[in-house]
């Protein structure tokens, strides 16, 4: 075989002897490339060898940590694998409790008979309608683009503040208590009647009435009766385009509420106020209103620049939630999301949110397990008018006592705690809703459908293995597949894919036929079935676990008596973990002697050291193959070079004795 790899001499094509030169060489140099054709499928026969060791092994390894390691995405060597029980909760509320079970959660029953509150941080809420264009503000706004009118946010309390004729009514809720008290800005109580869910407050010779919604804490206007009144003015003085607009009273009891076509409105002290176009730039228009004659001057009485306020560079927000002050740096080329995930993330202890549907932000003290949110206090200050707005009529000073704990009843038991998520007698529970209406019944079985599951998808994914390294050590050829042999890349010429990929499947077959490492391997994890385990009392086969027969190839293979273990899991579910995990520290020392800690030695020194060992002495082989290759492929150049010469030689002679003839018969003919 001529190598295109390397320079061949001028070949001859017998111009003298008439002899073809190339064919004779090839022909006398076929044992020479018949050998190495033998060493070159020799050394494909180690390549297959060497990618069914590493295969095997990656399967075991795979297996190994999935199931037999503590941090396995399915691990068997955990107590609670084998022992575990499951929360069943029923009831007409059982969507408003959740309980999940821990390692280590008793059997058992009990009813939660009543949710009387859920944890709730101290809290402040902005007034609605916070933004200068009252469009709010999009998350991803900067700081700096911000614009709030009038400087008018304020956080207010549970139950917020109401406008009565010229009075602003602060509304209250008692800690612990449902009542809710009426107070005007100096702290004087206020005239109130209650007729069911409509509240009358009386202040400054005005009334006004409300609904009050228990399940919100909120009041709604009371307006039985709406009358809407429209005006007509027009936007000239000041406006670089003037057009008419119309303001739209709503009327219902004694306070109306304005709207208009142009911008934003807002109404106090008998004025109605229109604010036209956005920036510093605005244009404020202020109407008189006339509550008997339901009428509005059609001219604005006064005009004014509305003062927007705006973030400038940076700011400091202070929190405090009764444990000092916490300072949050701000910038202008923050966005509000930003904003927010700084003050949220901080050491603050609280969460600040913006619903941009109604306009407000809302902050929050979080709540914890050795937070209080009952004594918790909650304030904001800010070096910055920008956020100074957001004391609003709050004042300075932190405010105390917002927040509540979460309090449910087991039986009659009362359990109060400072956060909605909470463990309780061994098992974790989260409260998302109050009830006092039917009690929440919640069981505490053992879950044996959970450990057998895991149990037998331990051993599908072990008998996968096992099925597969059985079929290596018993696989044969057939008589008619005994000439088939790895192919050369010469052989491969002029065959497809397919027919490539057959062949190949066909020779592969048998190459690991009783693979000595792998037979030892098999017998000592079948072997480890029948012996009992130190310290259980009972070996696998009593728990309904054995292995297989020889005579239909399943020797290695875990056989499961389904009934048998189901029984022993519900029975002495402590007893079926000593077989699998059992620990030994009689000696001093902590040793494992359960089945799975067997199987996980056995496969252990398998892959570190019997099959470490076959494939090194297989990486060993494969580099022999091909110094042995190299030498071959040498010897064969070396002589193909040497009959090329002689060759060469022999036409050179012959071509010599032709001339000789030539000049002899010349001279005779002469």
């Amino acid at each position: 075989m001529i190598n295109p790899m390397r320079s061949q001499p001028t070949r001859m094509m017998g111009l003298a002897s008439g002899m073809d030169t190339d064919f004779i060489i090839q022909q006398t140099l076929r044992m020479h490339q018949f050998k190495i054709d033998n060493q070159m499928r020799n050394k494909k026969l180690i390549e297959w060898r060497q990618q069914s060791h590493n295969t095997i092994k990656d399967e075991i390894t795979s297996l190994r940590q999935t199931f037999l390691s503590n941090l396995g995405a399915k691990s068997l060597m955990n107590r609670n694998a084998f022992n575990s029980t499951i929360a069943n909760v029923s009831g007409k509320n059982s969507n408003l409790v959740s309980v999940r079970t821990n390692a280590g959660s008793p059997l058992g029953n009990f009813n939660i008979t009543r949710v009387e509150s859920l944890a709730k941080g101290a809290h402040l809420t902005t007034a609605a309608g916070v933004s200068a264009s009252g469009n709010g503000f999009a998350t991803s706004t900067r700081l700096g683009e911000m614009e709030f009118g009038g400087g008018q946010i304020s956080f207010t309390r549970n139950g917020g503040t109401v406008r009565v004729g010229n009075e602003d009514i602060k509304i209250e809720r008692q800690n612990g208590s449902d009542e809710l008290t009426f107070k005007n800005k100096d702290g004087l109580d206020v005239d109130v009647n209650w007729e069911g869910n409509k509240v009358t407050i009386s202040a400054g010779g005005t009334e006004r009435t409300l609904n009050w919604n228990a399940l919100t804490n909120n009041f709604t206007e009371d307006r039985p009766n709406i009358f809407t009144a429209s005006f007509t003015g027009k936007t000239t003085t000041g406006d670089a385009n003037p057009r008419d607009f119309t303001i739209t009273a709503n009327l219902s009891g004694s306070e109306p509420v304005f709207s208009s076509s142009v911008g934003t409105t807002t109404f106090a002290d008998g004025i109605v106020t229109v604010r036209v176009g956005s920036g510093d730039s605005a244009q404020v228009y202020e109407f008189e209103w006339d509550p008997d004659a339901r009428t509005l001057d059609s001219e604005p009485i006064a005009q004014a620049t509305q003062q927007v306020t705006r973030l400038e560079g940076e700011a400091d927000l202070i929190f405090n939630t009764g444990n000092g002050d916490v300072s949050v740096q701000i910038r202008a080329t923050d966005t509000l999301s930003e904003m927010m995930t700084k003050i949220n993330s901080s050491a603050a202890g609280v969460n600040m949110r913006y619903d941009r549907l109604t306009d407000q932000f809302t902050l929050e003290a979080k709540t914890g397990t050795n937070i209080d949110p009952e004594s918790t206090q909650l304030g904001i200050y800010s070096n910055s008018n920008f956020f100074n707005i957001i004391r609003g009529s709050v004042g300075a000073g932190p405010i105390v006592g917002n927040g509540q704990k979460a309090v449910m009843y087991v039986g009659t038991e009362r359990i109060e705690r400072n956060t909605n998520s909470f463990d309780f007698r061994g098992v974790s529970i989260t409260l998302h809703d109050t009830f006092d209406d039917e009690a929440v019944s919640v069981n505490l079985a053992r879950d044996t459908d959970k450990a057998f599951n895991a149990i037998k998808d331990f051993i599908d994914s072990y008998n996968s293995i096992i099925r597969r390294l059985e079929s290596l050590l018993s696989e044969r050829k057939t008589g008619s597949e005994v000439s088939y042999k790895p192919l050369t890349d010469e052989e491969k010429q002029g065959m497809s894919d397919k027919q490539i990929e057959e062949w190949e499947a066909i020779a592969r077959k048998g190459i690991m036929r009783n693979d000595q490492g792998i037979r030892n391997l098999v017998s000592s994890l079948r072997a480890s079935f029948f012996e009992q385990i130190e310290g259980a009392g009972i070996s696998p086969s009593q728990i309904g676990l054995s292995t297989g027969s020889f005579f239909d190839g399943t020797g290695g293979q875990i056989m499961i008596n389904e009934e048998r273990l189901r029984e022993a899991l519900e029975r002495d579910p402590d007893q079926v973990t000593d077989v699998f995990i059992r620990i030994d520290d009689s000696s001093g020392s902590v040793k494992g002697v359960g089945l799975l800690h067997k199987i996980d030695g056995l496969m252990r020194d398998f892959v570190n050291t019997t099959q470490n060992t076959s494939i090194k002495n297989l990486e060993d082989s494969l580099k022999r193959a091909n110094e042995q290759i190299q030498k071959m492929q040498e010897r064969m150049f070396a002589e193909e070079d040497r009959l090329y010469r002689v060759f060469a030689s022999m036409e050179s002679a012959m071509s010599k004795l032709q001339q000789q003839g030539s000049w002899f018969g010349a001279m005779l003919g002469q």
